[in-house]
């Protein structure tokens, strides 16, 4: 799998390629759409892998499109990992709050200075760790 692969699940069933594709291509630049289908039935498994053309473009769309909506449902986006965990863990503290002026659960990861907002603590968590490792990345590139 494409280094710059994102992860999509959570859209509605009827979802088709091309309404992915024009979803994403409003963010980024988009190579590929596929939709993962079940083998039998031949209906969508309600997940697909999108790939764009750089780092950048992963980093955009993730922050851009994960929790938005797409036929009445959240979507969530994330890199897509592959199949050999490739990357490697988070080892990094991430406390999580409850704000109550902004109403949202936010992830914070004090060592990188690094916060994120979410509906749950898990939604916030994630999204900390999503820009916690592009903040990594994009250091590891700048210095090698």
């Amino acid at each position: 799998m494409a280094t710059h692969t994102l992860f999509v699940s959570n859209f509605p069933f009827a979802t088709t390629e091309d309404e992915l594709r024009a979803a994403f291509s409003a963010v980024c630049a988009v190579e590929s759409v596929r939709i993962i289908v079940d083998r039998e039935t031949g209906r969508s498994r309600g997940y697909a892998f999108v790939e764009v053309g750089d780092d950048e473009s992963v980093a955009r769309a993730v922050e851009a499109l994960n929790e938005s909506e797409l036929g009445g449902r959240k979507l969530v986006v994330s890199r897509a990992r592959g199949r050999g965990g490739s990357e490697p863990p988070f080892r990094h503290r991430i406390v999580v709050e409850w704000s109550e002026a902004s109403g949202a659960y936010v992830a914070r990861v004090a060592e990188l200075e690094i916060s994120a907002e979410g509906a749950t603590p898990e939604a916030a968590v994630r999204q900390a760790c999503i820009r916690a490792r592009s903040r990594v990345r994009r250091a590891a590139a700048g210095s090698g």
